[in-house]
């Protein structure tokens, strides 16, 4: 094309590999990126073990299937850190933290991933819980279920919350899971006391895009002893407040 400069061959091969394989809604076997980009499965081979040794993609030991790695995720966060409601959601969350001494953190929704945590901050104490960015948000946590509870009200999200907890998608067929769900939506809110760590609880609030969909999570956790009930009622006063905030900035 006129006026487009040289690249190398090679790197623009990889990307097409990663566009693949980061816009499927499941991962992919060799025959069938081999298939999709016209290459013979050898030389797919070479490009994805390669893509595999940076940390870009990642291979499942069960069905040698390919999907993005944690250097992708990581490419990822570090793209969405400069959205600028996900930066603001930062200022807000670290108010709520330093005043009542708790931490808090940001998550945002991957086909992926599933929850997957772009921002933590620690106000209230390391827990040794192996929290760190990137971190996926399981089906058992405050933040698993909140998104779980205002995706699975649409159809389109089925796929990608079966893919997202495909571990623990059998509860989705449990009635009382399904009430705790309803619960949430009601409430506006997902809250979990004292698990899945015992003397940690946790509350979730969703924000919501112009579609009214949920677009991201804020959460604010401490150990359960120094959560009072006022405590409690103000935490999630103010993490509302800063959802709506955040909902009406987005919209802007």
């Amino acid at each position: 094309m006129a006026g487009q400069q040289r690249g190398i061959q090679t790197v623009d091969l990889s990307g097409e590999i990663l566009h693949l394989i980061c816009g499927s809604p499941k991962s992919l076997s060799l025959s069938e990126i081999a298939e999709a980009l016209g290459l013979a499965p050898g030389s797919a081979y070479k490009y994805l073990i390669s893509l595999q040794r940076t940390g870009l993609l990642k291979r499942n030991e069960s069905t040698l299937e390919f999907e993005a790695g944690a250097l992708s995720l990581r490419l990822g966060i570090a793209k969405i850190n400069h959205n600028e409601v996900v930066a603001q959601s930062r200022q807000l969350l670290m108010q709520i933290a330093e005043k009542h001494e708790v931490n808090v953190f940001t998550s945002l929704w991957s086909d992926l991933n599933g929850p997957t945590v772009v921002f933590y901050k620690e106000f209230a104490g390391f827990f040794n819980l192996g929290f760190r960015l990137g971190n996926k948000m399981a089906l058992s946590t405050a933040t698993g279920r909140l998104f779980a509870a205002y995706k699975s009200v649409q159809a389109e999200e089925n796929l990608s919350l079966q893919k997202a907890f495909q571990q623990e998608h059998e509860q989705f067929l449990n009635a009382d899971f399904q009430r705790s769900l309803a619960d949430i939506r009601t409430l506006g809110y997902s809250d979990l006391i004292d698990t899945p760590t015992p003397g940690i609880s946790s509350y979730a609030v969703p924000v919501f895009n112009a579609m009214g969909q949920i677009s991201f999570a804020i959460t604010a956790f401490a150990k359960t002893q120094y959560l009072s009930p006022e405590k409690i009622q103000q935490i999630l006063a103010e993490l509302k407040a800063a959802a709506r905030d955040l909902q009406e900035n987005s919209h802007a």
